[in-house]
C-alpha cells in the first residue's frame, strides 16, 4: 500500500540540528534501501515560491503564495510502499527527520499513477524539467464530491496526456483527512496520534508532480487539472541546488553597478 508522509515544519533548522540530520540520514536510508518501502523523498522550495491556481467560469485565477497561510507548513515528503499503517509509521518514525519534524502519513486512494519521469525524480535529475508539486486543496464539504465519476475520469485523462508528453512523475488522490496519522518529536521519543500536523478545515485531497520549464507552464498544468474547477491547487517547486546557487548569486549583485 502506498502512503506519502509529509514533512511539517516551520522554517530554518538550528545548524546543529540540521548537521545531525544529514550525518543520520545516510544509515537510514541505507537501511530502508533492501526493504524498499521508501522509493521517494525531496525537499520542497520555502512556500513564497509558491502560487495558488483556481478556474472558475472558464478564468484562470493565479494568486501568489501558498493556499494556506500557517506558521507550519509542509517542506517536503516521502513517497512509502509499506505493508500497513504499521509499517509506514515505523519506517518513518526510524527517519533523522522524525526527531527535529511532524511527519503526516496519508495513504493514497486507489494507489499511485507512477509516470516515466519518476526514476529521474528520484535521482534529483532535473534535466527534463523542474519538478513542482501541484496540491489539490479541498473544502470539509465541497460542492463536487471528490470521488465524482465525471471529474475523475477527465482527472484520468489529464494524468495520460501528461505522460504522454513525458512530463508526469506521480500523483493521485488522497484518502480523506481523517486517515492522517502525525509523528511528532517527544521528550520520550516520536509521539503518534491521530489526524493532521496542519489545524485547519480545508486539507489536501490529492497530489500530483508534474515536470515543466518553468512557473508559467506549471501554472498552465494546473489550470487544466480538473479539480481546479472547483478547488485550489497549489503549485509549488521542488528545492534545487541550482536555482538556490542561482538566487545567492542574484542577490549578490550590486543593483547600483
Amino acid at each position: 500500500m502506498k502512503y506519502v508522509a509529509f514533512v511539517g515544519t516551520k522554517g530554518a533548522m538550528p545548524e546543529e540540528a540540521l548537521a545531525e540530520m544529514n550525518r543520520d540520514f545516510p544509515a537510514y536510508l541505507e537501511e530502508m534501501q533492501p526493504r524498499e518501502v521508501r522509493l521517494y523523498g525531496r525537499e520542497l522550495d520555502l512556500p513564497d515560491t509558491a502560487v495558488t491556481v483556481r478556474v472558475r467560469e472558464g478564468e484562470t485565477l493565479v494568486a501568489d503564495g501558498p493556499f494556506a497561510e500557517t506558521k507550519e507548513f509542509v517542506g517536503g515528503f516521502s513517497l512509502l510502499e509499506c505493508a500497513d499503517l504499521d509499517e509506514a509509521i515505523e519506517v518513518e518514525g526510524k527517519s533523522p527527520v522524525a526527531r527535529f519534524h511532524a511527519l503526516e502519513i496519508r495513504p493514497f486512494r486507489g494507489g499511485v499513477r507512477m509516470g516515466s519521469a519518476a526514476p529521474a525524480f528520484g535521482r534529483e535529475d532535473d534535466s527534463a524539467g523542474l519538478p513542482y508539486l501541484f496540491t489539490v486543496w479541498a473544502s470539509g464539504s465541497p460542492v463536487v464530491p471528490l470521488d465524482d465519476p465525471v471529474v475523475m475520469q477527465e482527472y484520468d485523462a489529464w494524468q495520460q496526456q501528461l505522460e504522454a508528453r513525458g512530463v508526469f512523475v506521480f500523483g493521485n488522490p488522497l484518502e480523506g483527512p481523517e486517515t492522517a496519522t502525525t509523528l511528532r518529536p517527544g521528550d520520550g521519543g516520536v509521539q503518534v496520534s491521530d489526524g493532521s500536523f496542519l489545524d485547519l478545515a480545508d486539507f489536501i485531497a490529492g497530489i500530483d508532480v508534474v515536470a515543466c520549464n518553468d512557473r508559467q507552464q506549471a501554472v498552465a498544468v494546473a489550470a487544466a487539472h480538473p479539480m481546479a474547477r472547483d478547488h485550489a491547487i497549489e503549485v509549488r517547486p521542488f528545492y534545487s541546488e541550482a536555482i538556490h546557487a542561482q538566487r545567492t548569486a542574484d542577490a549578490r549583485v550590486d543593483p547600483n553597478g
